[in-house]
């Protein structure tokens, strides 16, 4: 007895070629433009040096530092690094459940990894709007009128964005 087969239609060269397409594209996601240089302090922390003239300054807004204090310390709020670890596992499980559309050539590779890319700045935003840790000194909730640490204007929260490479 033998067996006769034939195919219909032959979809392992597409998928082949989208396989290829993807192979050592990768997505990233950070801070864009004028607000990098904010999200950077923000996302690693520093410590500023205080000056005479800074000093003064903050005397005449109401903040009295002590005569001992070298440094001013903006404390590490990692929104990106953070923000990532939390949201990888549902960005995976969304693109894993997208791939096969990938693969049948129903959807295009670039716009695959576009809607990673959006998703997963999408989520550290959401993540950056809901952190309150480290809680900011209250000499500065007073001056911005607000206790979230990544929220005063919006604009490096707006930033977040991703390049496909």
């Amino acid at each position: 007895m033998g067996v006769k087969w034939t195919t219909k239609k032959n979809k392992f060269p597409e998928m082949e070629r989208a396989v290829a397409e993807l192979n050592g594209k990768r997505v990233n996601v950070g801070v864009s433009g004028e607000q990098a240089w904010l999200a950077g302090i923000h996302e690693y922390g520093c410590k500023i040096k205080v000056t005479d003239k800074m000093r003064a300054y903050l005397h005449s807004q109401g903040l009295h530092l002590k005569a001992d204090t070298e440094y001013i310390t903006i404390p590490e709020r990692a929104f990106l690094r953070n923000g990532f670890d939390t949201s990888k596992d549902s960005v995976m499980k969304d693109a894993e459940q997208v791939l096969p559309s990938v693969l049948d050539g129903s959807l295009s590779t670039d716009e695959f990894l576009k809607m990673v890319g959006i998703i997963l700045s999408s989520d550290i935003k959401d993540y950056a709007q809901q952190l309150d840790s480290p809680p900011l000194h209250p000499f500065t909730v007073k001056q911005k009128g607000s206790t979230n640490p990544l929220v005063d204007t919006g604009d490096m929260i707006e930033s977040i964005t991703y390049e496909v490479e």
